[in-house]
Parts: C-alpha cells; structure tokens; sequence
C-alpha cells in the first residue's frame, strides 16, 4: 500500500513580513526584520556563501541524509555553533564591508560607510527575528536551551540615561519653526510618544478644558489602549499660533480641517515618525554647531548637543528625551503610578483608570 504523498503549507518570507506586521501593527518591526535578513546575508557572504546556501546547510544538519538506511542524529550543536559565529560578526566594526545606504551629505563628501558594530540589543533583536524566520519559513526549530547552551550574545551594558536640562530645551524650542515648537511643548508636557503626537488632529483637544485635554486614539497608542493626558498653558499658546481660526472649533466638530493631521504629514506613522527624527538631527547639529560644540569621533563621545552615549550611536539630547523629561518631573510630584499611567505604560494604565478625572485635572495643574 503507498503512503500519501502529504505536502506542507507554503510559507514565504512575504507571509512573515505579513504576519509580524498584523502581530504588531508597526511598519518599524517589518523594517527591522528586513534587516536582520539583510545583515545576516552580508554574513554569510562574508563566510563565502549565499542566505540560501547558508540555509540548506542547517537543514541538512538538522535533517542529515540517510547512511546505509538509517538517519543520523540532528547536529542542533553545529547550527547553533554558526548562528553563534553570526552574534559574534554583528558584535565587530567591519571595516572591510562597505554598506549600500541612501545618499547622504557623508556619502557626498566621498565617505564611504563600512558595516559598524551593532549594540547588544539590537544583536538579540536581529536573532529573535533570524531565529523565527528560520523556524517559520525554513521549519529549523531550535530549543531554547540549545540556544543558551551554544550560542553567545555580548552582555548588554547599559549606561546611565541623561536626562535634558531646561536649558537644552530652551535652546531646542528657540531655534524650531514654530509646528516644531508647538511640537515640542505638546511632547514635553504630555509624556506623549512621538509617533502619538504626530497622530493628533484638532478634535484630539478639548480645549474648552482646564488643563487642556488631549485624547489619544487606541490606534495610535503603543498598548493599542485609548487614553487621555494634558498639555501645559504654554503649549496652549504655542498651538495658538500656527491654527488660527482652527483652534476655536470645538472637539466636536467634523469640518475637515478639524480631521487634518496638525503635526503628521501622511497616512504612515513610521514615515512621520522618521521624518521628524530627520528633521531633529538637522536642528541639534544646527544648535551645535551654533554654540561651538565639539563633534563626537571613534576617541570621542562629543560634547553638548553632539554628545553620544559610549559605545553608541544614539545621542543624549534626542526628541525621545523629551518623554522622559516629563516622566521625571510627573515622578518627583506625583509618583511613578501618575507618570507612567499619564505617559501610557500599560502596567500603570489599570491604577490610572481608578482616579477620578477630577483629581486628575489637579494633579495635572499642581505638576504645571
């Protein structure tokens, strides 16, 4: 009797990219999971073969031929071993291999941009992605302890935040066009994400409140949980200067402009969000090089606005900082359940939902 030939589920790399979209309703896990592939297929060019090639040597490992009629034992130990050597490559600069970006003023100036070493985290993210992709789309499943036992991720080393001071954020809100400015005091006030006030439209606001009100859509939150926070008096004022007759309409209303994005310019948030982070490297190089700061370099980790973290490329003064400024400062008057509930972490959303609007609006105004 024959067996019945039983085949398998397609499953794509575009079904992937489909599925983590859909788990995470977020254009920037589908980019970075683009590039974890990408950076796994400069390794294994670097070790002299193709993603694919790299890809039927695991699953010849894990499934190996058949010698005199029976099968040997999976090798997990000599897939772990080369995924190990894969952490250890993202772990060095590479400054043998160049790297295809988007024409920027460096590229112009002739510099070429070789592959850098990548943060500890940002490795572990890359292997999840790998490792899944492996899983779904190849079916090599690796056991988690397999995983501990053989492969080697660098420690994650975690320097010390540095918070903004008051006079960066001056600085910061004197030389912004006054949308970018208004922007900030939204953002600084609120505890908002950026890409939560880029969602914002004119019928967010509830100003006929005091303090003002600003409704964020569950859509646009990290939690995908609808919630509610406050802008100070100033952002009020910073607002008023760019809508105009706009401002006057009530959160009721349906007009179009009321619709209109006031700080977003499109339908992609991720695109808005990398827009802004574009716009606000330009403003802290511009206010930099303004006051005479020293850039960073390989010995270096600059100084004020062009001051990065070590062994990093993020800078100090980011536009993310600005959530954090508020965090402190609603922390030190009203404690971490008010700041984190008030900035949307889902953990403090529950104690949060337990005070009254009323003691909200005073909290709010003691912390202005």
């Amino acid at each position: 009797m024959s067996t019945p030939n039983i085949m398998t589920e397609a499953y794509s790399q575009e079904d992937w990219l489909k599925d983590i979209f859909s788990n995470t309703e977020s254009d920037r896990s589908v980019k970075v999971a683009e590039q974890s592939l990408k950076v796994f297929d400069i390794f294994c060019e670097k070790q002299g073969q193709t993603r694919h090639e790299m890809i039927g040597r695991y699953q010849n490992w894990l499934k190996p031929e058949k010698i005199d009629g029976e099968r040997p034992e999976p090798d997990i130990r000599s897939i772990c071993l080369s995924l190990s050597k894969f952490t250890q490559f993202m772990n060095e600069a590479h400054d043998d291999i160049e790297i295809n970006v988007r024409k920027t003023n460096s590229r112009m100036k002739g510099d070429i941009p070789t592959f850098k070493k990548k943060s500890p985290r940002t490795i572990q993210l890359y292997f999840g992605y790998l490792k899944s992709y492996l899983r779904k789309c190849h079916d090599i499943k690796l056991d988690s302890q397999d995983i501990k036992d053989f492969v080697t991720f660098p420690k994650n080393r975690k320097p010390a935040r540095q918070p903004l001071t008051l006079q960066q954020l001056k600085h910061i809100v004197d030389e912004a066009s006054p949308k970018r400015r208004a922007l900030y005091y939204v953002l600084i006030s609120s505890g908002m994400r950026l890409g939560e006030g880029l969602s914002l439209t004119r019928r967010s606001f509830h100003f006929e409140k005091n303090p003002v009100k600003v409704d964020i859509e569950a859509e646009y939150t990290k939690t995908k949980v609808e919630r509610s926070t406050y802008i100070s008096s100033e952002a009020v004022e910073k607002l008023k200067l760019f809508l105009g007759d706009v401002f006057d309409h009530k959160s009721e209303c349906d007009c179009i402009e009321c619709s209109k994005l006031i700080f977003g310019w499109g339908d992609n948030q991720s695109v808005n969000v990398l827009y802004e982070d574009q716009y606000f490297h330009r403003l802290r190089a511009r206010i930099g090089k303004k006051l005479s700061q020293k850039e960073a370099n390989g010995k270096f980790v600059g100084e004020g606005f062009f001051k990065k973290y070590p062994n990093s490329v993020r800078f100090v003064v980011n536009i993310h900082s600005m959530r954090a400024y508020f965090i402190s400062k609603a922390s030190m008057k009203h404690g971490e359940t008010f700041s984190h509930a008030m900035s949307g972490h889902g953990s403090y959303l529950k104690e949060y939902n337990r005070i009254e609007d009323m003691d909200l609006e005073k909290m709010y105004l003691e912390l202005e």
